[in-house]
């Protein structure tokens, strides 16, 4: 009877398990149905002609025919009453030529006295729509704007162009608040534009009645909220007031609203719709592409990647302007404060700053005194710098709609070739991930901006056309991404085992009441972890680059979840399994990824890194040869040993990895006779056509000698790799990790070996010359040649000191 009983609860215990895997696999399945229906729907849409570029938004029913593509080409015209003093003012005051597409139209739409959503790509001109309107109107236009330097930067222009514009803010003294309110209810008002922010507009009443007042002389031309998408996204998160704008729509009905946006959505349009009060707005809307900017992806190998952003400045940009853009306000001081030591103009730009010294940062950065401002969100929504060559991010953004609004600071000139650069590094994802963990939708957001940079495969527009609910031809990119330009440079892999090993450490330690970071995790799963656990852990092979790939990877479908953890001071990420875990345990099911077939940044200085490294250590090598040997070479040999016998094994395991596409055949040799090199120089200066020669011509002789006579020494254990240009195939992976894991034991037997087997030995020397180091030639200064020939150094140094 016992037996039968354990029996049935076993079975139970099975088919329980089983039902639990078969919901896991229909919810998936239905979530996949859901999205494919709704991909549908929007292609059907578009194919119909049902959705053209300018429709009425805020209902989810299909969108009234009271505007028309009919409409729109009326109000494209200039045939109205006001149509030849706009003409007139623009080509006068703003000193331009002609319309960008839409702005007409939206100018028109506003002058009518229509409720208008505008979303239009930075540097496309959003401003002018609500700027020249002002010039035209009597009275004066509302701006509410979210950021005192978007304020600052619009105030810079105009005035350079003589508009009258003004701002209300924290820092205006008590005689300039009293002269502008003043001035809202002057029929002769001597300010055409008037910029608030919405806290301002949410508490200062004194405000609101002078408005109410404006607004029954007829004088409240428009109301204008800048950056609209802001209502939605920091209304219900950090900036409440925006929530509040709604009073003035209810108290100024008859006063036109315009909403200008570059990254808003159709949803957060609706959102947006709801707070404002707008009933019906027009809603027009530019395509999102802006065709001169390069996008671009970069792994960070570090977590200090300003060494790589400053030679990527000194190079590419060497007196041009840009952002670099970070996640703190610590990052920008410290970034800001590498670069000065780089020799490169860049200051600091964040909320902490004192408004004057933000406002001097901004006029110096915008008259070209300093070339680089470093800043946080804080900076950037809204600057209309024309001339921005770059925009770099030292960190990724929160959310695809921020990286774009930052991103397009660059090339509003339509400038070629601006770049748009984003490090991806593994732990940035998890110090955002508890920055945004209070916001609604903020966590969804950043795994949208990760997927964005963990693709290898996609056109980045088309991540972007995704977003922002549009439909986007590959073809039109024009290789003005990473990944369309590098093509196909990816494969697709099975990581089911990977998987299972990751997910089981997971599982061990949430059974041992542990919380495990997602670092920890994989130094766990790479044989880094605590001793108590690496018995019972399947240590990987794989690089630490695809190591965190895969996490990510599982992390964004699923397998993995966020675990978060608060303290009184700062809030812990830790991982935990997630709602697809239990599927790995069926053995039908598999997890593939498109992965790189390199697991580093294919760029077009990836060659020159890696070669110029090769050369400085060539370099290396004669000044060895050159150097004479004497009796305290030995004494600093041992007091390098010393030193550096701890990091060996983890320098070393860096830059072994096979990361590169470049393989060069290395061999080091050993020349231990004390006078070898002395005399092959004296040899050489006897010889007369030496002696006419030039010191490098002799010191290559000299190279060419010494290796012809070690040629027959026995090598070291340290294998050659293959010295041809190759690309790492699928096919070459496992032979790769073979590879890597006999440098890795022949490197740690060498650390192993006692202080006194290095005490007894004798002084000896490098030569590493062989025929792929003779025809490379590249420029130095790279932190890959750096290390390389520091590692190969150490590395001889020992093997010499241990024989």
């Amino acid at each position: 009877m016992a037996n039968n009983i354990d029996d049935a609860q076993a079975e139970l215990d099975s088919v329980e398990a089983e039902l639990e895997m078969v919901e896991l696999q229909i919810s998936e399945l239905l979530e996949k149905q859901t999205k494919l229906n709704s991909r549908k729907n929007k292609l059907l849409q578009i194919l119909e002609g049902a959705c053209s570029s300018v429709q009425p938004s805020g209902s989810s029913k299909p969108p009234k025919p009271s505007f028309s593509k009919q409409d729109l080409q009326h109000y494209e015209e200039s045939d109205f009453s006001w149509s030849k003093e706009v003409q007139a003012k623009l080509c006068n005051v703003f000193q331009l030529s002609k319309f960008r597409p839409l702005q007409r139209a939206a100018i028109n739409l506003s002058m009518s006295g229509k409720d208008l959503f505008l979303v239009m790509p930075t540097g496309r001109g959003k401003s002018l729509c609500y700027q020249l309107p002002a010039l035209c109107s009597k009275g004066f236009t509302l701006v509410i704007a979210p950021l005192v330097s978007l304020v600052e930067d619009q105030l810079m222009y105009l005035k350079s162009i003589n508009v009258p514009a003004v701002t209300l803010n924290a820092s205006s003294t008590k005689e300039d608040s009293k002269q502008l309110l003043a001035g809202m209810t002057d029929k002769n008002s001597p300010f055409k534009l008037l910029y608030v922010t919405p806290e301002k507009i949410a508490k200062s009443k004194l405000l609101m009645s002078k408005l109410e007042k404006a607004y029954n002389m007829g004088l409240l031309a428009r109301i204008a909220v800048d950056e609209v998408h802001c209502c939605s996204q920091w209304g219900h998160d950090f900036r409440p007031d925006y929530k509040l704008l709604g009073i003035l729509k209810r108290q100024f009905p008859k006063v036109p609203l315009v909403g200008l946006t570059a990254t808003a959505t159709s949803n957060v349009l609706k959102d947006c719709q709801k707070i404002l009060c707008v009933q019906e707005p027009i809603t027009l809307t530019a395509p999102f592409n802006r065709p001169n900017l390069y996008y671009e992806v970069r792994f960070k190998h570090n977590e200090d990647c300003t060494h790589q952003i400053a030679e990527l400045i000194r190079e590419r940009y060497k007196n041009q302007s840009g952002i670099v853009y970070v996640f703190s306000q610590k990052d920008a001081e410290v970034v800001a404060t590498d670069l000065q030591k780089r020799n490169i103009l860049a200051q600091p730009y964040h909320a902490s700053m004192e408004p004057s010294d933000k406002s001097l940062v901004h006029q110096r950065w915008s008259s070209k005194k300093i070339q680089v401002v470093v800043a946080t969100v804080a900076f950037g929504m809204g600057i209309d710098k024309a001339d921005v060559r770059f925009v770099i991010h030292h960190t990724i953004s929160k959310s695809i709609e921020n990286y774009y609004q930052e991103s397009g600071r660059a090339g509003r000139d339509d400038g070629s070739a601006d770049y748009c650069i984003v490090f991806f590094g593994f732990a940035d994802i998890f110090r955002i991930s508890t920055m945004v963990v209070m916001e609604n939708t903020g966590q969804q957001k950043l795994q949208n901006m990760v997927a964005y940079c963990q693709n290898v495969d996609r056109c980045r527009r088309a991540m972007m056309a995704i977003h922002f609910d549009e439909v986007w031809n590959d073809d039109e990119c024009n290789q003005m991404c990473d990944v369309c330009r590098h093509g196909n440079d990816y494969i697709t892999t099975d990581i089911t085992k990977h998987a299972r090993d990751v997910v089981a450490i997971v599982e061990m330690a949430s059974s041992m009441d542990e919380k495990l970071t997602p670092l920890k995790v994989c130094d766990a799963w790479m044989g880094k972890g605590p001793a108590k656990h690496r018995k019972t852990i399947k240590v990987t092979s794989l690089s630490r680059v695809e190591v965190e790939s895969i996490i990510i990877h599982l992390l964004l479908h699923g397998y993995f979840s966020e675990d978060f953890s608060f303290t009184p001071y700062t809030t812990h990420f830790y991982l935990k399994l997630g709602r697809k875990a239990a599927l790995l345990k069926n053995g039908n099911h598999s997890i593939t990824m498109k992965m790189r077939r390199v697991m580093s940044h294919a760029t077009d200085e990836t060659q020159e890194e890696v070669e110029t490294a090769l050369i400085v250590s060539n370099m290396a090598v004669q000044r060895h040869n050159k150097t004479k040997i004497h009796k305290n070479h030995q004494n600093m040999e041992k007091r390098l040993a010393q030193n550096h016998i701890e990091s060996l094994a983890s320098e070393a395991s860096e830059y072994v990895k096979p990361t590169s596409v470049f393989e060069v055949d290395v061999e080091v040799n050993l020349v231990e006779e004390q006078n070898c090199a002395s005399e092959e120089e004296k040899g050489l200066k006897n010889s007369p056509e030496q002696q006419s020669s030039s010191p490098k011509r002799r010191q290559k002789q000299l190279l060419t000698r010494n290796c012809a006579a070690n040629a027959d020494q026995t090598k070291t254990d340290l294998v050659s790799a293959p010295s041809e240009l190759s690309i790492i195939s699928a096919a070459a992976v496992e032979e790769l990790h073979h590879l890597r894991s006999y440098y890795s034991k022949q490197l740690r037997r060498i650390n192993c070996i006692s202080h006194e087997h290095l005490q007894s030995s004798q002084p000896g020397m490098l030569t590493c010359m062989r025929e792929p180091f003779k025809s490379l030639r590249f420029p130095l200064r790279t932190t890959i040649a750096r290390g390389a020939r520091k590692l190969w150094t150490r590395v001889s140094m020992r093997r010499k000191l241990i024989q």
